[in-house]
């Protein structure tokens, strides 16, 4: 089968959807195939992760022992699974502060718009290696809810590709370390391959 390109690809017009088609030829020829064939299929996925700041002023968010639980994460070991693809088109980085940052407290937190030294800090995306967002300030998830978007969220213009089994590395570096209690919660919005 032959991928085409939706006229509206690289545009704000663009699905997420019609950005993931138009990379297809990117990724794994099986998985693509799969994908024209109907075999598999692109479905919205929202990846995330919570995290307590702690006293440390930087902090790995994914992290190889994680386990999928409701609240906490919905990925394991920092890697989506064989054969998923995700492109990522918005990324969402909130923040809440409680009275406690363990399991309990960050599954029940009321995330909302970062504070203001996490904003004065510095967001990066890694696959292994692979730079996919250099370090950028925080600022970018300054953004209120309304109008339709959702607090904290950063549109990509250059949506960028995770692929299976390899470690998603997402750093937060704040200017000093955050108070008692911070608690942290990155969500990658967009695309991914799914069995039909």
């Amino acid at each position: 089968m032959e991928i085409t390109k939706n006229a509206f690809v690289g545009s704000k017009m663009a699905t997420a959807k019609a950005e993931f088609e138009a990379r297809l030829s990117s990724i794994n020829a099986t998985v693509a195939n799969a994908v024209l064939q109907g075999q598999m299929q692109s479905v919205d996925y929202a990846l995330y992760v919570t995290r307590a700041m702690g006293a440390e002023s930087t902090v790995d968010l994914f992290k190889s022992g994680d386990a999928e639980e409701v609240g906490l994460t919905n990925i394991s070991k920092r890697q989506l699974e064989a054969n998923t693809y995700m492109l990522v088109t918005h990324i969402q980085l909130l923040s809440a502060v409680g009275t406690a940052h363990d399991d309990d407290a960050l599954k029940a937190a009321a995330y909302g718009q970062i504070t203001n030294l996490i904003a004065n800090g510095e967001f990066e995306l890694k696959s292994n290696a692979t730079v996919l967002i250099p370090r950028v300030s925080n600022e970018v998830f300054r953004q209120p809810a309304g109008n339709g978007k959702l607090a904290g969220d950063w549109q990509l213009e250059c949506p960028k590709m995770l692929v299976p089994l390899t470690n998603i590395d997402a750093k937060i570096y704040t200017p000093t370390a955050c108070p008692d209690h911070t608690m942290i919660k990155l969500v990658l919005h967009g695309v991914k391959t799914h069995r039909a």
